[in-house]
């Protein structure tokens, strides 16, 4: 059974710290090239980031002359978006939001929702977020949803795993439930003395799953990749990128 209530504790400084402000800048500055050849979008259109964290896409399109704006749930992930566009005196809006609910005067180029920032409400609740982001991109826009490829995650399914670095030790259990297509994830993390437990469950959508909702929320697809790279998607693709015209 799928509920929303993971996301809010799930989101925290410790996920913050260990896992988003640990990204390469040059990943992301390349996901943010590849996402603007793939959707031929210039500077000066409106970017609408949907679940925008701490804003590393929403920050590098800003730096690129983009008019963004960010949208997340966590309320201390927007301060330090707001914070670092400050410091760089960068122009970009950002939004303390519940995408499935959202309504805000954005009439977006290209709507974006990159690295999994998709699948957390179960069907229904996914669908309504696709029902905003359609209602907040302009008719001819882009949608940009990428998530992980339930096929390779099936085939290449990892129960158990753990990792260690600097900031500390995760260990991972998962469990893939074929009924409802989720994975359930319960990662305990230790860090500076302290023992952290978190729950996750994710809904994995197959493309047709996934085209299904798009177009059920007004949106086509038009294209499926399997990377940012734009390479063709296929079973063996780590990620499933999906690119939806309003």
């Amino acid at each position: 059974m799928m509920t929303a209530d993971w996301t809010k504790e799930y989101f925290d400084d410790t996920y913050r710290r260990l896992f988003l402000d640990t990204v390469d800048p040059a990943r992301t500055r390349y996901q943010v090239q590849q996402v603007l050849r793939l959707c031929a979008v210039l500077p000066g259109a409106i970017v609408l980031d949907v679940g925008c964290g701490v804003g590393r896409h929403s920050i590098e399109l800003a730096k690129l002359g983009f008019r963004v704006t960010g949208v997340d749930m966590n309320a201390g992930y927007i301060s330090v978006c707001r914070e670092r566009t400050a410091q760089l005196g960068l122009k970009a809006e950002f939004h303390v939001v519940d995408s499935r609910v959202m309504k805000l005067d954005v009439r977006a180029d290209l709507t974006i929702s990159l690295w999994s920032s998709f699948g957390y409400y179960g069907e229904i609740g996914d669908l309504q977020v696709l029902q905003r982001v359609a209602e907040h991109t302009r008719r001819g826009g882009r949608v940009v949803v990428d998530v992980e490829n339930r096929d390779y995650i099936v085939k290449h399914f990892v129960p158990e795993e753990w990792h260690e670095n600097e900031q500390g030790l995760v260990f991972e259990k998962r469990r893939f439930d074929a009924r409802d297509g989720t994975v359930s994830t319960r990662r305990v993390i230790l860090s500076g003395g302290e023992r952290c437990e978190y729950r996750r469950v994710l809904r994995m959508y197959t493309v047709a799953e996934l085209a299904a909702l798009l177009e059920a929320a007004g949106l086509r697809p038009e294209r499926w990749c399997g990377d940012y790279d734009g390479s063709r998607f296929g079973s063996e693709s780590k990620r499933m990128i999906a690119i939806a015209e309003r």
